[in-house]
C-alpha cells in the first residue's frame, strides 16, 4: 500500500516537474483534481459552480476505513498575497468500517461492521505556485456524526496538492 502513495507522488511531482507553460492563471479554473495527507490519506475533486463558489468531493481513509465527505466552499482571495486564497463551506459525510479491517476509535474491539454519516464544516488556505496549474493548500474540517459514534470529530486536518484544468 505504501508504494501506491510514493507512486502517486511521484507521478504528480514529475507532472509539476515537467509543465512548462501552465494554461490557469490564478481563479482561471473550473475543475481541480489532487491528494490529501495529514489525518486522513485520499483524494479530492473540486468543481467551481458559480465564481467563488465550488463543490469539493473527498474520497479519504481514515482509521482503517474509507469516508465520504461532499462539500461546498466559497472561495475568497487575500489581496496582500498574490495567489492565496482561503475558503470556507459545510456539507454532509459517510464513513464505513468493515468487520476485521477497520479500527475506528469509538470501539475497544471490532464486533461488526460501522457506519457513521453526519454534517462537516472546513476552513483552509489554498495557494498557487507562480501562475501554474498547481495548487498547495491545508485545512481543517471539523465533523458530527450522528449513527454509531454521536459526537464531535474535531481532528481532522490535511495538506491538500491540486492540479487544476
Amino acid at each position: 500500500m505504501r508504494s501506491i502513495y510514493i507512486l502517486i507522488f511521484g507521478v504528480v511531482l514529475a507532472l509539476f516537474t515537467s509543465c512548462r507553460e501552465a494554461k490557469a492563471q490564478i481563479g482561471d479554473y473550473n475543475t481541480m483534481v489532487g491528494v490529501t495527507g495529514g489525518t486522513n490519506i485520499g483524494g479530492t475533486v473540486k468543481q467551481f459552480v458559480t465564481r467563488n463558489g465550488a463543490v469539493d468531493l473527498m474520497v479519504y481513509k481514515r482509521w482503517k476505513g474509507w469516508v465520504g465527505a461532499l462539500l461546498f466552499e466559497h472561495h475568497m482571495n487575500i489581496r496582500e498575497f498574490e495567489g492565496l486564497e482561503w475558503y470556507v463551506g459545510a456539507g454532509v459525510h459517510y464513513g464505513m468500517w468493515k468487520l476485521g479491517k477497520g479500527e475506528p476509535p469509538w470501539v475497544y474491539k471490532s464486533t461488526q461492521d460501522y457506519t457513521a454519516y453526519g454534517v462537516d464544516a472546513i476552513v483552509g488556505l489554498e495557494y498557487n505556485f507562480d501562475r501554474t496549474n498547481f495548487y498547495i493548500g491545508c485545512y481543517w474540517k471539523p465533523a458530527y456524526s450522528f449513527q454509531d459514534f454521536t459526537d464531535l470529530w474535531g481532528d481532522d486536518a490535511a495538506f491538500t496538492l491540486r492540479y487544476s484544468f
